[in-house]
């Protein structure tokens, strides 16, 4: 394999990797957003008073709760309809919708007059994520070697902290430089999102298939091709007819099954398969990321700093450690596996909420300064979730499901991942509100994380180093046998 055309794996997951980065530019428009004075004015959120001083409706958390929400809900729908087109269309085109419906998202958000209009393009934006999340990680896997397919899957989380990072610091610039008086500051952070969502639609025209997707579809010719241009071998080379015909045994053991139905995720080996997948993506949401990452101004306000800080140099600081992070987790994912990752990961986020609730207690009891203490702490969490339950959850879930059934199983884990993330994004203003914004919920998030260690512990098993079709040997499944991969063989030579 020449080092050159090897590389062409990493460009196409890239490529395709960019649904990831449309969902992180939306965490990091909204977080700040929100904080706008003059959109909390236009959406009567807030106002200022005779003093000078900012005071909220008391609706404030329903609306902030909504904004949030409405994206989310967007992204089940989006996530649950992936699982059904995925294999009809394709992942291919899968992905260049989601990039045609997070346009008009943004569109519809940036030329907002209403909140009505501002939710449903809040609902499109969504529905464009729920996809993307859906089948980007699964493309990559469907097209990585097993040997990198963790850091493969897992640049889907590294764009989307790439995303948050960039929409971050374009946000910054737009505070800092666009009149804080005039709706063009909040109408141009949302706009901006229009420009990756082109981005994606133009580069994954160009990239090929999943070589799985088309064995299934009996297009056998185009997935060996697909295959040894991935590799960077030609169509004659035995590596690459190898791989193919062990992926075409695959498709054809599972198309002699019969055809697939929805109750089959839940019986039996697949059974076991789901219960791990819906967990880890329950658990993810649970960890508390996603507060952190929605409500970053509101919670460094809590913590007693300056509005400048909370709206530009903290946020900031956050997304770039968020991405930073990620790095490690690709590094070792493939060395040291995808359970050590996970049951760590989990000890070091408990760790991290532990510190943050410590250290806001102990400040707020006299000494401002020790809140330092509660950032440093959520940068160790951020840290800690960066590098292994952020990016490895998502690897997982793709990888582990027989091709059959992988669009199905991955759709319903991704929904639960939003389902999990709408209920917290509406209910954590309201809660934190209740709470007078003390750090109580922190222990919550604590034991969540908690949990998330003794569960990767006990019910995962790994799966590094093995092809898609051997991971199904780990749960139990029937190898594709000899005949089935002799008459591959034979086929592919044709």
């Amino acid at each position: 394999m020449s080092k050159g055309k090897s590389n062409y794996n990493w460009l196409v997951s890239f490529a395709a990797g960019i649904g990831g980065l449309l969902f992180g530019y939306e965490i990091g428009v909204i977080g700040q957003v929100l904080g706008m004075e003059i959109f909390q004015n236009d959406f009567g959120m807030a106002y200022t008073d005779a003093n000078g001083k900012r005071v909220d409706y008391p609706n404030r958390p329903s609306i902030d709760g909504w904004i949030t929400t409405t994206f989310l809900l967007g992204c089940i729908v989006g996530a649950g309809a992936c699982s059904v087109f995925a294999d009809r269309f394709g992942r291919k085109y899968s992905i260049i919708s989601s990039g045609i419906f997070f346009a008009i998202g943004g569109a519809l958000q940036a030329a907002a007059s209403s909140f009505a209009v501002l939710l449903t393009g809040r609902v499109f934006s969504g529905f464009a994520i729920g996809i993307a999340s859906m089948v980007v990680p699964l493309y990559i896997a469907e097209t990585a070697p097993a040997s990198t397919r963790g850091a493969l899957t897992t640049i889907y989380q590294l764009m989307i902290t790439f995303g948050i990072f960039v929409a971050t610091a374009i946000n910054c610039i737009i505070i800092k430089t666009v009149d804080n008086t005039s709706s063009l500051e909040w109408r141009l952070a949302l706009a901006m999102q229009i420009i990756p969502s082109v981005l994606l639609v133009i580069l994954v025209f160009f990239i090929p298939f999943s070589p799985r997707w088309l064995a299934e579809k009996g297009r056998h010719e185009e997935g060996l091709e697909v295959i040894a241009k991935l590799r960077g071998l030609t169509i004659n080379d035995q590596e690459a007819i190898d791989e193919y015909n062990l992926i075409r045994a695959g498709s054809d053991a599972d198309k002699a099954i019969g055809d697939a139905s929805w109750g089959e995720l839940f019986k039996g080996a697949n059974g076991r398969r789901m219960f791990i997948a819906i967990v880890n993506q329950s658990l993810q949401q649970l960890s508390g990321i996603n507060v952190i990452l929605y409500y970053s101004a509101d919670i460094f306000a809590a913590m007693g700093f300056a509005n400048a800080d909370t709206l530009i140099a903290f946020p900031l600081a956050n997304a770039f450690v968020n991405f930073i992070a990620t790095f490690p987790g690709m590094w070792a994912v493939d060395r040291f596996g995808r359970k050590p990752l996970l049951v760590w990961g989990g000890l070091g986020m408990a760790v991290g909420h532990a510190g943050v609730y410590t250290f806001i207690t102990l400040s707020k009891n006299g000494n401002q300064s020790l809140a330092w203490g509660a950032i440093f702490s959520v940068y160790i969490f951020l840290i800690c979730f960066a590098s292994t339950w952020g990016p490895v959850v998502w690897s997982y879930q793709a990888e582990i499901f027989p091709l059959r059934l992988r669009a199905r199983g991955t759709g319903i884990a991704t929904m639960t991942n939003w389902t999990w993330n709408a209920i917290i994004a509406y209910a954590f203003p309201q809660v934190f509100s209740a709470l007078n914004k003390q750090p109580t919920v922190y222990w919550i998030f604590f034991s969540f994380c908690m949990v998330m260690f003794g569960f990767a512990f006990v019910f995962v098993p790994e799966t590094k180093g093995k092809t898609l079709e051997e991971i199904s040997e780990i749960f139990g499944d029937k190898p594709a046998n000899d005949t089935e991969n002799s008459y591959a063989l034979h086929v592919a030579k044709k």
